[in-house]
C-alpha cells in the first residue's frame, strides 16, 4: 500500500539546510527471526528479508540486487534524487568512508528512482565512488516498503521549485522512496535499517559502518 506525504506533513525545504543529519529511527539485529514480507506496512524492518530487484547502472546495465548481496553484505541507502540538496550532503558525507564500510565488511549501494542518465548525474554531483543504481521500474522501492505517492499540493509546490519529478523519474510517476539506509546480509536478511519520512534526517555514515561491524 502506497503512503501518501502532505505538504505540511514534510515542510517542503529544498533549500540546503545546515542542521546535522542524525536518524531516530533505527533498529538492530543480528540475529532476528525472518518475518514475512507482507508482514506490517511501513519499510522494511530487521529481520525481513528483501528478496530481488532488478535496477539499472548510469551506463543503462541491469544489476540484480541479489546478485550485490550474495557477494557480501550490503547497505542500500535510497535517496530522493540529485535535485535535493539534503540527498547530497548525505551522498557526500560518504566520502571517504568507502574504504572504512568495505574493512568493516560491507559496501554501499545508493538507489533513487530517477531515470539511469540522471542517477549518473546525481553521483558526479555527490562525486560518489560507490555503487549508484536507477530503480526504474520501482521494484526495490517496493520491496523496502518505502515507496509513497506525493499528493497535488506537493506536486505543485515541487514545480514550483523547478522540479519536475514525472520527467525525472525512469517510471514518469510523481513517486518517492522514504530516504532511509538498510544493512542486507548475505542471505537477504535486513540486520539494520534506518528510515524516516522527515527527509531532512538521515543516518550517518558512523552509525551505518556500526551496524555493519555489529554483524561480525
Amino acid at each position: 500500500m502506497r503512503n501518501r506525504i502532505t505538504l505540511s506533513g514534510l515542510g517542503v525545504l529544498l533549500a540546503l539546510g545546515t542542521g546535522a543529519c542524525q536518524s531516530n529511527t533505527t533498529s538492530n539485529a543480528e540475529d532476528a527471526p525472518v518475518r514475512s514480507e507482507a508482514a506490517a506496512s511501513g519499510p522494511i524492518g530487521v529481520g525481513e528479508r528483501v528478496g530481488d530487484a532488478t535496477l539499472t547502472s548510469p551506463d543503462g546495465r541491469e544489476v540484480q540486487l541479489a546478485s550485490l548481496y550474495a557477494e557480501g553484505p550490503v547497505v542500500v541507502t535510497f535517496f530522493r534524487g540529485g535535485w535535493c540538496p539534503y540527498c547530497v550532503r548525505a551522498l557526500t558525507e560518504w566520502q571517504g568512508r568507502e574504504d572504512e564500510l568495505r574493512e568493516a565488511g560491507a559496501r554501499l549501494v545508493a538507489v533513487s528512482l530517477e531515470t539511469h542518465s540522471a542517477a549518473g548525474e546525481s553521483a558526479e554531483k555527490s562525486r560518489a565512488s560507490y555503487i549508484v543504481l536507477s530503480d526504474a521500474e520501482l521494484e526495490a522501492a517496493r520491496a523496502f516498503r518505502v515507496l509513497f505517492t506525493l499528493d497535488d499540493a506537493t506536486q505543485r509546490a515541487y514545480k514550483g521549485y523547478g522540479v519536475d519529478l514525472a520527467s525525472r523519474n525512469a517510471s514518469g510517476t510523481w513517486q518517492l522512496p522514504i530516504p532511509g539506509a538498510f544493512v542486507i546480509d548475505t542471505d537477504g536478511i535486513v540486520r539494520w535499517a534506518s528510515a524516516n519520512e522527515d527527509y531532512t534526517t538521515r543516518a550517518s555514515p558512523d552509525d551505518v559502518i556500526a551496524a555493519v561491524r555489529a554483524l561480525r
